[in-house]
């Protein structure tokens, strides 16, 4: 390793099921075939790529320390979440590039679908013991410019995400990502 090897989280459990893949639906755990659209759109960009940026812009926002988006993910460092709570907004804070999301909790509908947003529009309520955000409206500008990324956001990107606070010290989450265009 390099001498910041000890930044990195290894992981130190193994879930009983000893599934290796985060994804629970489809049960074999694999992606989803891309859509022909999608096909095409990747190997049209594939072939695009230049053997050097052009821009700072054609580097993705990851690598730009801007940010990795939604959905919240364990990445090899930085992966605190600071949540907080008044009785009408939830805010995350993400350790990594201090990134902050504000999420109501009042009931206000999503802002119109011509307002995209780089970690979209979210709108939360209770059920149960559970936190329920509602995400859509994403801008089409956190994808990662030369692949077909499952985290690609995109105008067409409906993120459903689950917070269930277990015990004092763990949250179970939870994510659904429905994309018809990818």
């Amino acid at each position: 390793g390099t001498y910041n090897q000890h930044w990195f989280d290894r992981g130190t459990r193994v879930v009983p099921s000893r599934r290796t893949s985060f994804i629970v639906d489809p049960p074999d755990g694999k992606l989803p075939a891309l859509t022909p659209e999608e096909q095409r759109r990747v190997a049209a960009a594939e072939k695009a790529k230049p053997q050097r940026p052009a821009s700072y812009a054609d580097i993705d926002v990851g690598e730009r320390c801007i940010t990795d988006g939604l959905p919240l993910v364990p990445f090899v460092y930085n992966n605190n979440y600071q949540i907080l709570q008044t009785p009408d907004h939830v805010a995350i804070l993400h350790e990594m590039y201090q990134e902050l999301r504000i999420i109501p909790l009042d009931g206000r509908p999503h802002v119109p679908q011509s307002i995209g947003q780089w970690f979209g529009d979210s709108r939360g309520r209770w059920e149960g013991n559970t936190l329920v955000v509602d995400t859509t409206n994403f801008a089409d500008k956190l994808h990662m410019v030369w692949a077909a990324d499952w985290r690609a956001a995109r105008p067409t990107l409906h993120l459903i995400e689950r917070f269930t606070r277990v015990d004092a010290d763990t949250i179970e989450y939870r994510f659904t990502i429905e994309d018809p265009a990818m």
